[in-house]
């Protein structure tokens, strides 16, 4: 759907309703009006814009690679952001959100669809007593929003690294483990360069300079949301130094696995070697009644050699020397 609109009333059951100049203008204290615009047309752009006393300009997305963007016009402001998604197994990517509040009324405009704001429409039904809420007190829970995808972000990748750790940590990994693990790398790297920017807008917010901060309402809803924009940062931290964790376990392990490599071939060179010496030994022509043995001789000395590598295959064995 290009437009959906919901008017949110504090005495009164929540409404769906057409926008026009006369929803726009029977707004009050106890009402807030979000309207969402998912890919809108140029026309319909205007006309909302037209409705709020905005310029079109105003309902732009921001671009990408831009920066994420705060603009304060006095009695509205515009934020510019972007949400990580990502489908199925594929690397997450930036998706542009523009978020336009004023007085009792938040717009907020996406390409494509955004799986969070759907949540939040499926979760809120009937009474929801959302109205109560300032315009920028409803903009912090959809920045907040924003901020989640981050995090479920950073849980898929913990789960991609936690795979792969156990392949390592197996006794014959599977093939393509460690390209999994250095695809996480460079999305987390990615995903870290996309938050980062975020920062100049969530502590805008609750700087004394920004006019809709001066609401006290507001205030401990933007603080709520740098600490929470804080815990992402950290969580990108935290799975960064995850992966390259792994990546010193897979060190280890091929070290290990080296090693082991090269005990069993000093074992196995020792007893070959060992065999060749007794070979070597029985094969001296020396006039020894040994030699005159003939046919049970030989038979006596390749069990004696048998033996021997038979006892010194279960003392490496029992030894773990291979």
């Amino acid at each position: 759907m290009p437009l959906r609109s919901c008017l949110y009333r504090a005495d009164a059951p929540d409404l769906e309703l057409e926008v026009d100049e006369a929803a726009v203008a029977g707004l009050d204290e106890r009402q807030l009006l979000w309207i969402d615009m998912s890919d809108p047309e140029p026309e319909e752009v205007e006309r909302i814009a037209a409705l709020f006393g905005l310029r079109p300009s105003a309902l732009r997305l921001p671009p990408h690679p831009h920066r994420p963007s705060l603009e304060n016009y006095g009695a509205s402001f515009r934020i510019g952001v972007y949400a990580a998604l990502a489908k199925g197994n594929d690397a997450c990517h930036a998706r542009p959100l523009a978020l336009v509040a004023g007085e009792n009324f938040v717009i907020s405009v996406h390409g494509g669809d955004l799986p969070f704001i759907d949540e939040l429409r499926r979760r809120e039904k009937g009474d929801t007593k959302l109205g109560e809420l300032t315009a920028e007190s409803f903009v912090a829970s959809l920045l907040d929003w924003q901020l989640s995808t981050y995090f479920h972000a950073v849980e898929r990748l913990e789960h991609v690294v936690d795979e792969a750790e156990v392949a390592i940590l197996g006794r014959s990994p599977p093939n393509g483990f460690l390209r999994r693990l250095v695809r996480a790398r460079q999305e987390i790297s990615e995903l870290r360069r996309l938050l980062k920017p975020h920062r100049d807008v969530i502590y805008g917010l609750s700087r004394p300079d920004f006019t809709p901060t001066e609401r006290p309402e507001a205030r401990p809803h933007f603080l709520a949301l740098s600490e929470h924009f804080e815990r992402a940062e950290d969580a990108l931290e935290s799975a960064r130094d995850l992966v390259v964790g792994s990546f010193d376990l897979f060190s280890t392990r091929a070290a290990q696995r080296m090693n082991e490599t090269m005990r069993a071939l000093t074992f196995v060179t020792v007893l070959m070697g060992s065999l060749s010496l007794i070979a070597g030994v029985m094969g001296m022509n020396f006039g020894l009644k040994i030699f005159e043995t003939g046919f049970a001789g030989f038979i006596t000395v390749l069990g004696l050699m048998l033996a021997i590598a038979l006892v010194a295959l279960l003392i490496g064995r029992m030894r773990r020397w291979y």
